[in-house]
């Protein structure tokens, strides 16, 4: 049953976790081999033991699945304990279990909407670091082979109506820039609305996403921390390829899991660090 869920939600690309106990001791619910798949959606196939364990690995596991990083947690059926990775867990049973929690997320892709100058640059960087990627566009004459040779696919369609030409999923990492501030605040209006979406970035300055956003904000429509307007990180330059260049560094971030900071060795500390004694063999 489980296994059927699993297999189905990876070919609509929606990102979820497996839950397995690991380790069962004393008398517990479910034993050790016990699985349970979840998605962000709030679907669950399959168990690792019903009440509070079951509500606890449901919580993990969401949570595994936005930060892409398994989970190794132990939970007390004795309703108390005193281990610092072992979580108290009301029940009758007075055994422990150990689950493992392991985040399945598709391969995931960038999603252009508007085929610009600025997205014709960021299509040939997704090219260089292999990402897939598709672009919108309600101009057909932009949508072209020659300007975006490597692009999965060249959608033409109304920006409003994104959800007649495509279903961006939890793997897509969406990225507006079109030719116009009203048509980047339709295309925001509706992706907003995916609860899926991992990221939606917004080109603009922050008059106009501030704009932008109490327009929206008048239609009850809210944003949320899933938003990145102004977009790209803090690089330099504003030339095209720059602004290019500082979105997908920003996606990469994301995707990866990575940090802003440097490689770098701190030279000034290293030298002002004590000198170690010679080593002599």
């Amino acid at each position: 049953m489980w296994l059927k869920s699993l297999n189905e939600w990876k070919s609509k690309g929606i990102p979820c976790a497996i839950a397995t106990i690991i380790r069962a001791e004393g008398s517990t619910p479910r034993q050790a081999g016990a699985k349970m798949v979840v998605n962000l959606l709030g679907d669950i196939a399959g168990s690792v033991g019903g009440g509070a364990v079951e509500y606890e690995c449901i919580r993990l596991a969401e949570t595994a699945i936005k930060e892409n990083k398994p989970i190794l947690k132990g939970f007390s059926l004795q309703g108390e304990t005193d281990g610092a990775n072992i979580l108290p867990c009301n029940g009758i049973c007075g055994g422990t279990v150990t689950v493992f929690i392991e985040p399945i997320i598709g391969r995931k892709e960038i999603v252009l909407f508007g085929a610009g100058h600025i997205a014709e640059k960021l299509g040939k960087l997704c090219a260089i670091l292999e990402i897939p990627f598709r672009v919108f566009d309600d101009r057909k004459e932009y949508l072209t082979e020659e300007r975006f040779p490597d692009a999965g696919e060249l959608i033409c369609g109304d920006f409003k109506q994104i959800d007649k030409a495509l279903t961006p999923g939890a793997s897509s990492y969406c990225v507006i820039m079109t030719y116009g501030h009203m048509h980047d605040e339709v295309c925001l209006e509706q992706l907003i609305k995916y609860p899926e979406i991992a990221y939606i970035g917004m080109i603009g300055s922050p008059k106009k996403v501030s704009i932008i956003a109490e327009n929206l904000g008048s239609r009850d429509v809210l944003l949320d921390d899933r938003v990145y307007s102004p977009i790209g990180l803090r690089i330099g330059r504003n030339f095209p390829q720059d602004i290019a260049l500082s979105v997908v560094a920003e996606i990469m971030l994301l995707m990866e899991g990575g940090e802003l900071s440097h490689f770098r060795i701190d030279w000034m500390k290293k030298e002002a660090a004590p000198r170690e004694s010679p080593q002599h063999s």
